[in-house]
């Protein structure tokens, strides 16, 4: 059985003229990795597959979770958050599917390749790296979309739900993962990032992020 923890990058801040691919980590982003690489230390956690999405954010965050556990992470492609192009189709096949007419479709794909132009990318990305790492545990940092968008594919039953639900930055959702079946173990731990909560208030801070996902 895979354990699988997705961490979503730190507080981010698009610079001004600048796209949110390019948005770099804030101060307090920075200090969100590095509590949260700190906390992993500490609990004893290392990860024997350890990945980050494409954008600087989320490649900012990894490196500074790896740095306390000695771990260098591997950029993957297909892990980033909805691409423009895939807008459009994403919008209308999300429409046409609350119509309920998809539901045995989602269901039968429920952790497996499917057809679908954001969640088929993640999905395919994430079943090539849980390949990789059977029975051992994997870290994926990304992206708020990216992780509803798995919880959305691994129980297609609750899909609107977690196409609704918001993490915060640097929290931690883990799965236990068998074949295509997946255990929700924990969503949205923010726990470790407690004292930055009271600091991150006191600047007017939020701890959820600034909209760059």
């Amino acid at each position: 059985m895979t354990e699988l923890y997705l961490i979503r990058h730190g507080n981010a801040k698009k610079r001004q003229g600048e796209s949110y691919v390019t948005a770099p980590l804030t101060a307090l982003g920075r200090a969100q990795a590095t509590a949260t690489g700190e906390y992993l230390r500490r609990a004893g956690i290392a990860f024997d597959g350890y990945y980050s999405s494409p954008l600087l954010r989320a490649r900012e965050t990894a490196a500074l979770i790896g740095a306390p556990l000695g771990q260098t992470p591997q950029t993957r492609a297909g892990l980033q958050e909805l691409e423009y192009r895939e807008l459009p189709a994403t919008l209308a096949l999300e429409l046409f599917a609350r119509t309920g007419i998809l539901n045995a479709y989602f269901e039968a794909h429920a952790g497996r390749a499917l057809r679908h132009p954001t969640l088929g990318r993640i999905a395919r990305a994430l079943i090539e790296i849980l390949r990789a790492h059977p029975r051992e545990r994997v870290g994926v940092v990304a992206h708020g979309g990216v992780i509803s968008g798995v919880l959305a594919w691994y129980f297609p039953r609750e899909r609107k739900h977690w196409w609704r639900v918001t993490v915060g930055n640097c929290s931690i959702t883990r799965l236990q993962i068998e074949a295509e079946h997946a255990r929700l173990l924990a969503v949205d731990e923010v726990e470790h990032l407690d004292a930055l909560r009271d600091s991150a208030h006191a600047r007017n801070y939020s701890l959820m992020g600034d909209g760059t996902a």
